[in-house]
């Protein structure tokens, strides 16, 4: 099958329409452009577009201080619950940790039993549970200590008069829980 010129020019010409067709489309629905407003107002320029007109300056923006950054967290809200202080030897306490306020990328918690009494069911989960030793030795009283660890880590990205800037913050909390173990 063998192609003329003319209809060659046929299909091309139809392609060229369809083309144009599309590009009409896209830029009535505002596809591949814009549609933010400038945000510079004309009160903020270094010179008026009347002065530029007339002497061929370039227009210069007249630089505008960083918007102040919110108040930056120094210390972490965290709580934390014990369905019961004081347990008998073999119970089962449940601990819960909660966080308040936190504007972090990441946020890690640590369980840890510093006297070794008893089990703990994890060390990075929440809640976790505590069961107490099964005996206590002889003695009538065992406190436990069980330590959470809580570290908040915030990456902040702004744009700044100087470029984008990238910020990271490491927040950092220990809550210790006493536990009583009594016969």
């Amino acid at each position: 099958m063998r192609v003329s010129r003319i209809d060659l020019l046929f299909y091309t010409s139809i392609i060229g329409i369809y083309i144009l067709l599309i590009g009409i489309v896209l830029s009535l629905t505002g596809c591949g452009g814009s549609n933010l407003k400038n945000p510079v107002a004309e009160s903020e320029t270094g010179t008026t577009a009347e002065e530029s007109e007339t002497t061929n300056d370039i227009v210069e923006l007249t630089q505008i201080a960083d918007v102040a950054e919110p108040g930056q967290v120094t210390d972490l809200d965290v709580r934390v619950t014990v369905t019961k202080k004081t347990v008998e030897p073999g119970e089962a306490v449940e601990l819960t940790a909660s966080v308040e306020d936190v504007r972090g990328t990441s946020v890690t918690l640590n369980w840890l039993n510093i006297t070794q009494f008893g089990e703990l069911s994890a060390t990075s989960e929440n809640p976790v549970t505590w069961t107490a030793p099964q005996t206590l030795n002889g003695d009538n009283v065992q406190v436990e200590v069980i330590q959470l660890i809580v570290t908040v880590i915030s990456e902040v990205v702004s744009v700044g008069s100087s470029g984008i800037e990238t910020d990271t913050q490491i927040f950092t909390t220990t809550k210790n829980v006493l536990l009583t173990v009594r016969n």
